[in-house]
């Protein structure tokens, strides 16, 4: 086996999501921009997802003890865990193999033995972890560590334009339908003709298919993407999203584009309180987002409160998280 310095531990699928494998790849990315090794511990992944580690090493496991074996191997400097199924047991028999681990978390819900642990979430306290953690835990809590590549910040919008183009996006699986739900919403609310719109469906979602045969048999104005390597760039050449309350949260406000935001599962409900405690966009439920109604009111309140939306947003987010990231353990290795 290759060594690597950087040891990622996560998974990815039409269930699980892929916020999990994006955010560790943008941290191996800058990594190995500066000379570092990585490498990715994941069950068999969609070989449109593995396509995503090329320019990494990557070893497929089936279960935690072949985790950790391969752990013992390879020796890294840094195990990085991004999984909201592991916690202290796996962590424990981990820090037999590698001298520092680094839990990425969003939840605060079970305990972890670690020597840093990071949650992005800008309402997060060092309280909502001190009782879950070990007294040598270093927390990196807040905005000031949002995982997010330098292109969003490059990118950050200086005013917002009149609503011409809607950018759509529910994650790499959308396990909620949410996408289709929001197609077939704009079209009984009448918007969807009113817009140009891109709808970023994500490689693992379950109804591209749908998707592709409604916007072709309607001719709706919607360009259907499965995947994209250039998000910032689409976000940026929009004027206004509609998306889940997930990791693409952080990145919508760094850019700086009016969101109408729903969340799609159970842990983007603290993102949701985020969003509605800093009111950084409209906000609605996965049952409203099936009303006209509700997504007319949503849409014309964004439009509304375009500029205040986009610079509380930016506000929030610096955009230079992962730099700080990469920087801490870099020195601390």
């Amino acid at each position: 086996m290759m060594p690597v310095d950087y040891l990622f531990r996560l998974d990815a699928d039409s269930q699980i999501g892929t916020g999990h494998l994006m955010r560790c790849l943008a941290i191996a990315d800058t990594l190995a921009a500066q000379g570092e090794r990585c490498g990715f511990l994941c069950r068999p992944l969609d070989p449109a997802l593995l396509t995503l580690l090329s320019a990494h090493q990557h070893w497929p496991i089936n279960d935690d003890e072949e985790a950790l074996a391969t752990l013992a191997q390879l020796k890294p400097r840094w195990l990085i865990l991004d999984h909201y199924g592991l916690d202290i047991r796996f962590e424990q028999a981990a820090a037999a193999r590698v001298p520092r681990i680094l839990v990425l978390d969003d939840l605060a819900d079970r305990p972890h033995q670690a020597s840093a642990l990071l949650d992005q979430g800008p309402l997060r306290h060092s309280a909502d972890y001190r009782p879950l953690i070990n007294d040598d835990c270093r927390l990196l809590l807040g905005a000031d560590y949002a995982l997010l590549r330098p292109i969003y910040r490059q990118l950050r919008k200086s005013h917002c334009q009149a609503f011409k183009r809607g950018f759509i996006s529910f994650g790499g699986a959308d396990p909620a339908h949410a996408s289709l739900q929001t197609l077939t919403t704009l079209h009984a609310a009448g918007l969807i003709q009113h817009y140009q719109w891109t709808l970023l469906a994500g490689a693992a979602n379950p109804d591209h298919d749908r998707l592709e045969q409604l916007i072709h048999q309607h001719r709706w104005p919607v360009t259907l993407l499965r995947h994209s390597d250039a998000v910032a760039q689409l976000l940026a050449s929009h004027d206004f999203a509609i998306g889940a309350a997930g990791g693409m949260t952080w990145e919508r406000c760094c850019i700086g584009i009016p969101t109408l935001s729903i969340p799609i599962a159970e842990n983007q409900q603290f993102n949701d309180a985020v969003i509605g405690h800093y009111q950084l966009g409209e906000r609605l439920t996965l049952e409203q987002l099936a009303s006209p109604r509700h997504v007319s009111a949503a849409l014309a309140a964004l439009h509304q409160d375009a500029d205040t939306y986009r610079q509380r947003g930016q506000a929030l987010l610096d955009g230079l998280g992962l730099e700080r990231v990469a920087t801490l353990l870099r020195t601390i290795s």
